[in-house]
């Protein structure tokens, strides 16, 4: 062998063997445990007086008859001076299979807007809920051709010009996305929060339907959701002095969408508790089999996901649903908002500011029909991973424990009202709670109601509340690498049980 090969195939080896041994080196340092520290709420010095928040009941939209089956709300115009429209189809009952439709509905935009004269066109949104599908547009003029193309999506040959095989792609797309960018925590966080015959985890996601579908089962699916929805079409007041608009909105309404015959549809015999669809769900109880209240197993769920670098967690309560007292509904919110909400909330405060074990980390109450649930959120670094998921935790025994400030309190009053009063204000948030009322029934009054409660609340109501949730063990899921991170969560959750979760 010549020298210089010699010399080559030294240095490969000794290069090789350098960098094993620096593998074998190489160890997470794991973040130690430490006690919960709360946020201060000093008063700036030569800070202006505010006087405190008043929230007051905005006026609702009385809706205007326009045919049999579809009510027009009336919304105040914009500054922008455009004309925003918004059809909705809404239903007491979820809406089986609406992730199918709401992927037809995407490439269908797509088709109109390239078919369309009007450069608003581009404006097009859908926003689904499990019991809505709302379809908006956003035109300076020309609204009765804007109202138009709203229709288009529902009259019964609107999938006829669609390739049929991409939406059977983008919907098995959809999957491996999620599990690429992590989304798949929360499909399993549903299962693992509601039980997995819930209603809603039955209604989405069916993987038959996904590889079979053709236009036949495409329109069956449509078909289905029309049958059981009530209409809405939201606008900008202006637009109810326009006669020849409110005339053609008729038409197109009878002949594209009312024509369909409507026969109240089942979903299936255990989801089907209120065969009619009344708005109004407070006699109905939630999809069975219900999960416990509180995670007495202390079952800790991992999805594992060998090679990532960080564990996403989620941490919260199932919480009863069959209760819709104005009251309950308030309570998820406060303690969401209390530990949950950014920079001044307790765990954003002490995990991201003080400790610096995330980027952030935030808490939320999902309030449905069917399911009301407490979810606190965040990712975290690998090494973090067993110091951030008990940070969470003793955060929520603390509030059991000890009340908060009056000035703590008051800083959650004001976040609160402050965020009521800025929907007023936006006329998307303020579409959002209409369609929530329309779904649900309820009053302006009851909104009105739940601020004057928050106004008055007290450090001793507030931690009350947080026992009443509190005091049961929370539920856990999170996704990481689990060779990394299991031996540090044994270490610092030694009472709880990890049980490896899959998504479907």
């Amino acid at each position: 062998m010549k020298p210089l090969t010699k010399l080559s195939s030294y240095t490969l080896v000794a290069g090789i063997l350098l960098s094993a041994l620096g593998c074998q080196q190489t160890h997470i340092n794991f973040t130690p445990k430490a006690e919960p520290q709360l946020p201060v709420f000093d008063k700036l010095k030569g800070a202006p007086e505010i006087m405190p928040l008043n929230y007051k009941e905005w006026r609702h939209s009385e809706p205007v008859p326009i045919t049999p089956k579809l009510d027009l709300y009336l919304f105040d115009d914009t500054l922008s001076g455009l004309n925003h429209l918004s059809l909705v189809a809404y239903s007491s009952l979820p809406m089986l299979n609406l992730d199918v439709l709401v992927q037809a509905f995407t490439e269908k935009r797509t088709w109109l807007v390239q078919q369309s004269t009007l450069a608003c066109a581009e404006s097009l949104s859908i926003r689904p809920s499990m019991h809505s599908l709302t379809i908006s547009i956003d035109c300076p003029n020309s609204p009765a051709l804007a109202s138009e193309l709203l229709m288009q999506f529902w009259q019964v040959d609107s999938f006829d010009e669609l390739d049929i095989a991409n939406v059977r792609r983008q919907l098995k797309l959809a999957k491996h996305i999620n599990a690429y960018s992590g989304a798949e925590i929360d499909d399993v966080w549903a299962k693992k929060i509601l039980g997995e015959q819930h209603v809603y985890n039955q209604a989405l996601n069916d993987k038959t339907l996904a590889d079979e579908l053709d236009l036949d089962k495409l329109n069956q699916v449509k078909k289905q959701i029309l049958e059981q929805s009530n209409w809405a079409l939201l606008i900008n007041s202006s637009l109810e002095q326009d006669k020849a608009f409110i005339s053609a909105l008729s038409q197109q309404f009878e002949s594209k969408i009312a024509s369909t015959p409507s026969t109240p549809s089942v979903i299936n015999s255990e989801a089907n508790t209120q065969p009619n669809l009344s708005n109004n769900l407070s006699n109905s109880p939630v999809n069975s089999p219900a999960i416990p209240l509180g995670n007495d197993n202390k079952t800790l769920f991992i999805i594992d996901a060998p090679g990532s670098v960080q564990t996403q967690v989620r941490i919260g309560y199932p919480l009863d649903a069959n209760n819709k007292d104005i009251d309950s509904i308030q309570d998820c919110k406060l303690l969401a908002s209390w530990l949950g909400r950014s920079f001044s909330g307790r765990l954003y405060y002490d995990l991201r500011e003080v400790r610096g074990l995330t980027y952030g980390i935030y808490g939320r109450c999902f309030d449905n029909p069917l399911s009301r649930t407490l979810k606190f959120y965040g990712s975290t670094k690998l090494e973090h991973t067993g110091a951030f998921i008990s940070g969470v935790l003793d955060h929520l025994t603390l509030a059991t424990q000890t009340p908060a400030s009056a000035v703590e309190v008051d800083a959650l009053i004001t976040y609160l009202t402050s965020q009521k009063m800025l929907r007023q204000a936006n006329f998307r948030a303020v579409e959002v709670d209409t369609i929530k009322q329309l779904i649900r029934g309820g009053s302006p009054r009851q909104e009105q109601q739940a601020a004057d409660r928050l106004a008055a609340l007290t450090p001793e109501q507030l931690q009350q509340i947080a026992s009443s949730v509190f005091n049961n063990t929370p539920y856990i899921v999170i996704r990481g690498d689990r060779d990394k991170i299991q031996a540090d969560l044994k270490d610092k959750l030694p009472e709880w049980k990890i049980v490896e979760a899959m998504a479907d």
